[in-house]
């Protein structure tokens, strides 16, 4: 520890969040509104979208979960029956047979 850090330390200062230490991310992760939790969740089920990773229901794994939404203070996840094979029809169908 340099003498800067010494001082800073001896007389409270702080510079912030320091997101490399562990339980200050996670002390700020506790802090933060569900709604922004939930956008975050958002976030990471796009980036696995994209990916390819599906994310099936426990119970119902034909349901594949897609969206999580805030309504009030309940949070809800959205998940749907997708038939793979249905898809992949409609997608070459869909220029109208020209």
């Amino acid at each position: 520890m340099n003498r800067k850090q010494r001082r800073d330390l001896k007389y409270k200062r702080n510079k912030g969040t320091n997101l490399n230490d562990p339980e200050q991310a996670q002390e700020m992760l506790e802090n933060l509104p569900a709604a922004t939790l939930v956008a975050g969740i958002n976030n990471s089920l796009d980036i696995l979208q994209k990916r390819g990773v599906i994310i099936s229901d426990w119970d119902a794994r034909e349901r594949e979960l897609y969206r999580l939404k805030v309504f009030g203070k309940k949070v809800y996840f959205l998940a749907a029956v997708i038939d793979r094979n249905m898809q992949s029809d409609s997608k070459e169908g869909e220029d109208g047979g020209l």
